[in-house]
């Protein structure tokens, strides 16, 4: 039987899960999406707007829904976790979903309400945590640690041993260089070629990268 899914926001990024959720019929039924900017009733891909993000836990509380988050950008995504505390939703609310185009090591562990699209290859003993979206064609080495409410965007690489802080964001096209640490909420730009550390809320760019903004 499939469990129905709400998926918080209208964006870009939601229109990339309804292909997840499509890639795997039988799973899940998508009963639509929450949204702060759009009013009720309003449909987006021909499913409803059920209301605001503040509508999950009560809808949450009156059915077995589960949730994902969808809300996230090269500009936004500092935000992703603190929008998913304001729901007030636990962990166990929120869905895994992983395109079975995936590559994904059966010595990986993945955190709740992750999404992992197409193409996606990911190594031996890498812990993904909650909240996280990797790309189309991303590639993440082994022993690779990402933190919860990160992005990696499509087809950007990630050396082996990487740590990659909450709630940063890794550029489409982008390359880490292994071992290398990624701060929170530090975004690296696309096509960047990441050979250092990057600081807390830094952001990176060019080849090889350099900071362009200082974490504030």
């Amino acid at each position: 039987m499939q469990r129905p899914l709400i998926i918080l926001g209208t964006g870009g990024n939601a229109l990339d899960i309804l292909d997840l959720v499509e890639s795997r019929p039988g799973l899940w039924r998508v009963a639509g999406f929450l949204d702060d900017a759009r009013p009720e009733g309003e449909r987006v891909a021909g499913l409803p707007v059920l209301g605001r993000l503040a509508e999950a836990r009560r809808l949450a509380e009156s059915g077995d829904a589960a949730f994902v988050n969808a809300v996230g950008s090269d500009t936004s995504h500092r935000e992703r976790l603190q929008i998913v505390a304001g729901t007030g939703l636990d962990r166990q609310h929120f869905a895994t979903l992983i395109h079975p185009g995936a590559a994904v090591s059966s010595r990986v562990i993945v955190g709740p309400g992750t999404c992992i699209h197409h193409g996606a290859g990911i190594g031996g003993n890498v812990v993904v945590g909650a909240h996280v979206t990797i790309g189309p064609g991303a590639i993440v080495g082994h022993d690779t640690v990402i933190g919860d409410g990160a992005m990696l965007a499509p087809g950007c690489v990630v050396g082996g041993f990487v740590r990659l802080g909450r709630s940063c964001y890794v550029g489409a096209g982008s390359c880490l260089r292994q071992r290398v640490t990624v701060g929170e909420r530090a975004l690296v730009g696309l096509g960047a070629v990441v050979l250092r550390d990057v600081p807390a809320g830094a952001t990176v760019v060019g080849n090889p990268a350099c900071i362009l903004r200082s974490g504030a």
